[in-house]
């Protein structure tokens, strides 16, 4: 598990602006990413800039390419299935435990982040439609309080985003989405444990592979 630098240091700020362009797409998957550029770029010296490129290198969001050149991760379809794999296990582990510990005030405010994404799908706003997407996979798990599966599943939300970056969603999709969400809170509010595991992993994994 890696550590971010401080916010209020320069080297924390500009691995935030960098983390920031890399998953927006600013900065595109193979794109080079050179220490003395960023730096003439924000207007800083290199031991800050050298501090947020090993840090983003520890994230797996910055890879060697040739001359130990560091380039923006480029997610493959064969990165993409993985990264499917590995969130279905993290989430279906928080869902078995969020069944038996979800109050109804859990159920609700789940309820009202399907409704939220119901409407950016019948706006055909597919950007804003994914951002909550993610927001309500987050909230899902976090019913469970299991803190450190939290933390893995915010270091894998970088590559969650990354692997969606310039895939438009189409209406129908999304629509079918909140469909599939809505089940998996009947599961929750059932608390079906076992059901809501499975129902939620064939969900991830069906929609990795709808891309």
């Amino acid at each position: 598990m890696t550590t971010s630098p401080s916010t209020e240091t320069k080297a924390g700020r500009l691995h935030a602006a960098l983390r920031d362009e890399i998953l927006s797409g600013q900065l595109a998957a193979g794109s080079p990413v050179d220490e003395v550029a960023v730096a003439q770029a924000h207007g800083v010296s290199r031991t800050p800039v050298r501090e947020a490129l090993r840090a983003l290198r520890s994230e797996g969001l910055l890879v060697p390419g040739a001359r130990r050149q560091l380039h923006v991760v480029d997610v493959s379809p064969e990165h993409r299935q993985e990264i499917a794999t590995v969130r279905a296990a993290l989430e279906t582990a928080a869902a078995r435990v969020a069944a038996s510990t979800r109050s109804s005030g859990d159920v609700d405010s789940l309820r009202l982040m399907v409704l939220r994404q119901r409407r950016y799908a019948r706006a055909g706003d597919s950007g804003a439609f994914m951002e909550a997407d993610e927001d309500f996979h987050r909230a899902l798990a976090q019913v469970a309080a299991m803190p450190t599966l939290d933390r893995l599943l915010d270091q894998l939300g970088s590559f969650v985003r990354l692997a969606r970056l310039g895939e438009p969603t189409p209406r129908t999709h999304m629509m079918a989405l909140t469909r599939e969400h809505h089940r998996l809170l009947d599961l929750l509010e059932e608390g079906d444990g076992d059901a809501l595991a499975e129902t939620l992993s064939g969900h991830i994994l069906s929609t990795a592979s709808r891309r």
